[in-house]
């Protein structure tokens, strides 16, 4: 069974790699009044292509993905140590002892995964535009599956139907 929490958990840790503000971190706005009421609004035909754009975007996360893995290994940094790094680097009440080349090969890294992000961010508007829905009408969707159980169950099935279609 697909875990929808699971997937967005993977999202964001690209998100986490890339570093700061990106696609992924703009797509999960925090849910107001008028994102809960979108939610009750989504047509079975919206979560429909959502699933569809869903499934290619996570296929290009994980090509994303492979691709920071390699630049952080070809920087000669492990990813674990890249990671330990990267979150004292986001979160100031996390420290870490690293070695001067250590901080050199992750400020690299990080420079060649930002550049990377406006070629991946293209690339998943693009995937969410080819499946008939707005950049609004995506995150609209993803807060509302954040947030409806209901709303989860039918993304489920709709998945599930799908991937044995396919």
């Amino acid at each position: 069974m697909i875990t929808f929490k699971k997937d967005i958990i993977a999202l964001a840790l690209t998100g986490a790699l890339i570093g700061g503000v990106n696609f992924i971190a703009r797509a999960q706005v925090v849910p107001n009044q008028s994102t809960t009421q979108t939610q009750s609004k989504i047509t079975t035909a919206e979560l429909t292509k959502f699933a569809g754009a869903f499934i290619e975007v996570q296929e290009e996360n994980k090509v994303a993905q492979q691709e920071m893995m390699g630049i952080i290994k070809n920087e000669g940094l492990e990813i674990d140590r890249f990671n330990e790094i990267q979150k004292s680097k986001m979160d100031p009440k996390t420290t870490v002892d690293a070695s001067k080349e250590e901080l050199e090969q992750h400020a690299a890294v990080v420079t060649e995964i930002k550049s990377m992000q406006p070629k991946l961010e293209s690339k998943m508007v693009a995937i969410i535009k080819d499946h008939g829905l707005t950049m609004e009408t995506y995150k609209a969707v993803a807060v509302a599956l954040q947030n409806d159980k209901a709303l989860q169950q039918k993304f489920q099935e709709i998945m599930m139907k799908s991937q044995t279609q396919g």
